[in-house]
């Protein structure tokens, strides 16, 4: 596909052209027939780029250019370096593609891209500074990589499903009813305000119409846009005529394909005022309509999706008991194998997993590909494929990201545990890292707190023995939604918002050696109310973090005599509290034998 883009640039008449991973929804996590990063950086042997977040340039003359975060170095290099030059960002002199494409100087570069995968903050950065330079930044459509995709796959189109009330605690209706109230108070006065919001973000559709699907894996979301007016809400998808309107009275559905022509006949209305969150539609969409048309602002659904309700709360809970049941199977199965001398590869514990997963009451689906990475595969933050052919090395760290979409809730957790015994090194390093974890899950802190304030906090340990990791403290978590979710996160460059009573955050301190390993120990916590103190002088409460992951941490590789007395009496709590809400939940009693020894309770 490299050579057939090449031709079609030049037949454009682009110098270069620029590939993001997302697509006309803004997604994270792509259906199948929308991951045109991948299939454009792919290659013979390489499957391409199967990272969730990067971007490729694509030059007429020199080398291609891959840009990709500390999650994606390592891997970026293994798959793609043949072809490109791997642009690692975050290292130093290491420039974003819109500064590197605007570094090119003496001659006038024309510069493709698709503007409907792309957000109107997104496009203006790349604008901005590709016109600073003096080159052009010209919209291609339809996407240069769909014309010579040949094997391109179908949309999958899978049925939509309403979920019960008893796990989103809010109809459809009433949550139209709070965005509505947004869209009145928009604007600068009353002649001002919008008359009708657009939305093309499906964790956002899914959440406002309490419907779901999988047309993407892992995620329970379904195709579709909305457009939500002061009279009538329309919701555009593959399935019109399911009769979800017995579901969603309050919703009219239209075929998916008629967005398009429904925002240009919008658009042709002069009076119309479009509400528009330039970070959560396209820049496609956003130039169908003239500035004095648009009203730029926050997503009145982003907060509100994110304060989780008493419903979606205990959902979370239920999901993560049985979650934690599946993974204290698959490590009692797992460490039974390795002290027998049983060979076991990273895909068969991964397997294993599922397969311990799948049992779960109201299980679903995972909520995304579990990464199983032992030896200097964890070092690699987001692994991809489990090697299915070599059997993991005794003594080797394993890091196992994974997590289940089920009865209401999304579940995301890492832990990292010892192929037979550890070493110094590996003790050590791990009880610093639970150490962060720890600091974090104990830290009060006030009402609007700032998530870069936490990173500090969880970080600070780890720096003064000289240790860090690359990626953010911690991320929003859907209810049987997205794994990543916002506008809550926790990490050095969290300015959007502030922390509120009722946010889903994961805490996920880590680090990763080159040719070594990885450590990452990652729970999930809801933000509660804590009345350790009385209201300060501002009279802003004080916020407090409730577990909600019920995994031990592995036993053999913590060094108690690192922990101070308060951070011990902390994870002894934690595990009884493990052992308290798993124990009830395992017929076997291996597994219950199990639990009592990872818990520390023998």
């Amino acid at each position: 596909m490299i050579q057939k883009l090449r031709t079609s640039m030049l037949e454009q008449k682009l110098d270069m052209l620029v590939v993001v991973s997302a697509d006309e929804h803004l997604n994270e996590y792509l259906p199948v027939q929308n991951c045109r990063l991948r299939a454009s950086t792919s290659y013979r042997s390489s499957q391409g780029f199967r990272g969730s977040a990067g971007t490729a340039v694509f030059c007429v003359e020199g080398r291609h250019q891959l840009f990709v975060d500390s999650r994606y170095h390592i891997q970026a290099e293994q798959s793609c370096g043949e072809n490109f030059e791997i642009q690692k960002l975050g290292n130093d002199g290491v420039l974003a593609p819109q500064e590197w494409i605007a570094s090119h100087l003496g001659k006038t570069l024309i510069v493709g891209a698709d503007p409907y995968v792309m957000s109107p903050n997104e496009w203006r950065r790349y604008e901005n500074n590709v016109k600073k330079a003096g080159h052009i930044l010209k919209p291609t459509t339809p996407n240069l990589v769909d014309t010579v995709w040949d094997d391109r796959p179908n949309s999958l189109k899978n049925n939509i499903y309403p979920l019960d009330i008893k796990y989103t605690g809010k109809s459809s209706s009433s949550k139209l009813e709070d965005v509505r109230k947004e869209i009145n108070e928009s604007g600068m006065g009353k002649h001002s305000k919008a008359d009708v919001l657009l939305l093309t973000m499906l964790d956002e559709i899914a959440w406002l119409t309490n419907l779901r699907g999988s047309d993407i894996e892992h995620t329970p979301v379904f195709e579709a846009y909305a457009a939500i007016f002061q009279e009538r809400a329309l919701c555009f998808c593959h399935h019109p005529d399911a009769e979800l309107s017995k579901f969603c009275p309050d919703w009219e559905f239209r075929p998916y394909d008629e967005y398009k022509e429904f925002v240009e006949r919008l658009s042709k209305d002069e009076n119309v005022k479009i509400l528009i969150d330039p970070s959560k539609i396209t820049m496609g969409t956003y130039m169908a309509f003239s500035k004095e048309q648009i009203i730029e602002q926050k997503s009145p659904i982003l907060l509100a999706k994110a304060l989780k309700n008493p419903a979606e709360i205990n959902s979370t809970k239920n999901a993560h008991k049985q979650a934690g049941v599946g993974v204290v199977k698959s490590f009692r199965r797992l460490q039974k194998a390795i002290d027998s001398g049983q060979p076991v590869t990273e895909k068969q514990y991964s397997d294993w997993l599922y397969e311990a997963y799948a049992q779960a009451e109201g299980f679903s689906e995972l909520s995304f590909k579990t990464i199983s990475g032992s030896g200097a595969n964890g070092a690699i933050v987001h692994y991809g494929t489990p090697d299915d052919s070599n059997p993991m090395k005794k003594g080797d760290l394993l890091l196992v990201d994974s997590g289940i979409q089920c009865a209401g809730g999304t579940t995301d957790a890492t832990r990292t545990v010892i192929l037979g015994n550890p070493s110094e090194k590996q003790k050590r390093i791990f009880t610093l890292v639970l150490q962060a974890h720890i600091r974090l899950a104990r830290q009060i802190f006030p009402e609007g707190t700032k998530g870069s304030s936490l990173d500090s906090i969880t970080r600070s340990g780890l720096w003064n023995e000289g240790l860090n990791y690359g990626h953010g403290t911690g991320h929003g978590v859907g209810s049987f939604l997205n794994v990543h979710e916002g506008p809550q996160r926790i990490s050095p460059f969290a300015y959007d918002v502030g922390l509120q009573e009722g946010m889903v955050l994961s805490n996920e301190p880590g680090y990763y050696e080159h040719n070594w390993g990885g450590i990452r120990l990652e729970n999930l916590y809801v933000i509660k109310k804590s009345k350790v103190f009385p209201k300060h002088s501002d009279g802003k409460g004080w916020l407090a973090f409730e577990t909600l992951t019920l995994i031990p941490f592995e036993r053999r590789l913590i060094d108690r005599d690192i922990l101070s007395v308060d951070e011990l009496k902390w994870l002894d709590e934690y595990h009884q509290l493990v052992f308290n809400e798993i124990s009830p939940m395992l017929t076997n009693s291996e597994d219950l034998k199990w639990l009592i020894w990872a818990c520390g309770l023998v």
